[in-house]
């Protein structure tokens, strides 16, 4: 398994986590990760169930987006062609 794969799995694994929590409360992560570090969630601070799944929520959404950028990283120094050919050059070698 190559290093992009690996980080896609991650990437996959997370993202099915963060919509956990996306449909659980009815928002985007992105969105609310902004509206938590502009202080706008601070009404839930004092509700420890909301809180803890906050902090969960958050950490996840922080993994994910250095994920992304990893991710990212790894595909500007390689042309999308390659990254495909030698994928499927790795996955017929298995």
């Amino acid at each position: 398994m190559t290093e992009l794969n690996s980080l896609l799995m991650d990437i996959n694994r997370l993202e099915t986590e963060l919509k956990e929590f996306e449909l659980r409360f009815g928002v985007r992560s992105d969105d609310f990760y902004a509206a938590l570090n502009h202080g706008d969630l601070e009404e839930f601070d004092e509700l420890d169930d909301y809180r803890q799944s906050f902090v969960e929520w958050s950490a996840l959404y922080k993994t994910w987006s250095s994920l992304i950028e990893k991710y990212r990283q790894l595909i500007d120094r390689q042309p999308i062609a390659l990254q495909i050919k030698s994928n499927l050059e790795h996955s017929h070698a298995s």
